[in-house]
């Protein structure tokens, strides 16, 4: 059973994804180079929550999904293994390839460069946005065998401390420094998830007629937080929880709002997006360079559009044949029984 409001937001959250990456790669192409502190502090206040907002809905569904499940955590964590594994190990290759060849062999202005090295360091140094993936499933191996042992609220004060105190890792092992950041917003979704499942009606009686004073209250937090995010990994943290508490109350309470639903679709095949969207950010900027369109807003909005859209006819093109069933989630590659 999806929960509709929740793949709105979740939609909502990977269409910012893509606003990103499309307003770094424009940073970092320096094609509006007088519009370098606009697009900075755009680039600053999308990436305060929207990889923590994924991890905390992540979490959350993992929680309240697998909860409803009867097999043991050893089945549940080899299926997620055995599909997730050859998706990352896939378009590793993949991006890799479009990566290296466009470098080589066009003039497509992109933001960074890989050699062989760095395909076969895949299984400890993931390449570019596909680290999210990576640490994706180190979690959902990591937090259920921890869960096991220890409730979830202590497995989220473990990777909380590792956040806030723990040294930052250089060199080969830096990814440890992705998996704790990832952990800690899991780990809460996971916590929340547990709470939910079972005080949902006690919850929803007595505190969700106050839920629009919580949003405006995180809200105000996360505006006063936002100033500090990269001096103070405690302020990262508060920014990003409270925006995402602000964006979870608004989907929540307005989930009948056109709004809202409109976001769902994109949360449908958040995976495919996520996945696709990277090879058409670069094309696009050659391409709007190419045609000498030079409106500033025009070509984020393209980019970010065509970007979003893309992939999913993309996704839903093929899965009329059945060919990516496996790939983006409708059928399972391999069940453990």
């Amino acid at each position: 059973m999806r929960i509709e409001w929740l793949d709105s937001l979740k939609g909502f959250a990977i269409f910012l994804v893509v606003v990103g990456h499309v307003v770094l790669g424009y940073i970092r192409a320096d094609i509006f180079p007088q519009y370098y502190n606009e697009l900075q502090y755009i680039y600053d206040i999308i990436y305060s929550f929207h990889m923590p907002l994924f991890f905390l809905i992540s979490g959350f569904l993992y929680k309240f999904t697998w909860s409803k499940k009867n097999t043991g955590v050893l089945k549940k964590i080899g299926n997620k293994f055995f599909n997730m594994v050859p998706l990352y190990l896939v378009f590793s290759l993949v991006f890799w390839l479009f990566k290296y060849y466009a470098t080589l062999y066009s003039n497509i202005q992109m933001s960074d460069h890989f050699n062989f090295i760095d395909l076969i360091h895949i299984y400890i140094a993931p390449l570019a946005y596909l680290w999210f993936l990576y640490v994706l499933i180190c979690l959902f191996i990591i937090i259920p065998l921890l869960e096991s042992f220890i409730k979830p609220v202590l497995v989220f004060l473990v990777f909380f401390l590792l956040y806030i105190f723990a040294p930052h890792i250089e060199g080969m092992f830096a990814i440890v420094n992705l998996i704790i950041y990832g952990g800690v917003y899991f780990s809460l979704g996971s916590t929340l998830g547990s709470i939910l499942f079972f005080y949902s009606d006690y919850l929803k009686n007595n505190i969700g007629n106050k839920l629009i004073i919580v949003s405006f209250i995180s809200i105000a937090i996360a505006y006063f937080s936002f100033p500090f995010i990269n001096t103070y990994n405690i302020f990262k943290f508060i920014c990003a929880i409270s925006v995402s508490v602000f964006l979870s109350i608004i989907f929540f309470r307005l989930q009948n709002y056109k709004f809202v639903s409109l976001w769902n679709p994109c949360g449908y095949y958040s995976l495919g997006i996520y996945i696709l969207h990277l090879y058409f950010t670069g094309p696009l900027r050659s391409i709007f360079k190419y045609l000498a369109i030079d409106n500033i807003i025009m070509v984020l909005i393209l980019s970010s559009i065509i970007s979003t859209l893309a992939p999913i006819f993309i996704v839903k093109f093929f899965a009329r044949y059945k060919v990516t069933s496996w790939v983006f989630g409708e059928t399972k590659l391999i069940k453990l029984e």
